[in-house]
């Protein structure tokens, strides 16, 4: 979070919109450099602004994990499922199910595209495999629907 960084870096307090004062701008640049420093923690690279090119950083080889971790600390589950003969892990997709079966949606056309475009927020899907995507999530949904039992 913003302010935290700018609490933990005494940056001052940002103001304006359009305008942002020294503080803001202080703000926006401790933050661009952190979050540089994430993607390339993420990425397993550094961009070196002195050379102008990617440095390689060596980072331990991590097997698949059953959940995403949030920088909260807490766990976002993971699902592994079949996508045009792809196995692709989804990030929430048990979370994003829940939800709306909690919420009372059948598995239909309109929730298939409620799911895609939740699942959109979390993962990264290709535009072109929009209707592959759409195919397995009506599928699953209806599968885990069954599994849970009757909607409330």
């Amino acid at each position: 979070m913003v302010t935290e960084l700018v609490a933990e870096r005494g940056l001052g307090k940002p103001e304006g919109k359009r305008r942002l004062n020294e503080a803001g701008n202080r703000a926006v640049d401790a933050t661009a450099a952190q979050t540089m420093e994430l993607v390339d923690e993420l990425l397993g690279k550094h961009w070196n602004r002195t050379a102008g090119a990617v440095e390689e950083i060596d980072l331990p080889v991590v097997q698949t994990p059953v959940q995403a971790t949030c920088s909260c600390g807490s766990g976002i589950p993971v699902q592994e499922v079949v996508v045009d003969g792809q196995t692709v892990s989804l990030i929430a997709l048990p979370l994003i199910f829940q939800q709306l079966h909690d919420s009372g949606k059948h598995a239909s056309q309109d929730t298939t595209r409620e799911l895609l475009e939740t699942l959109k927020i979390y993962n990264p899907i290709p535009s072109i495999e929009e209707e592959a995507y759409k195919e397995m999530l009506s599928r699953e949904y209806a599968a885990f629907c069954d599994q849970q039992g009757a909607i409330k």
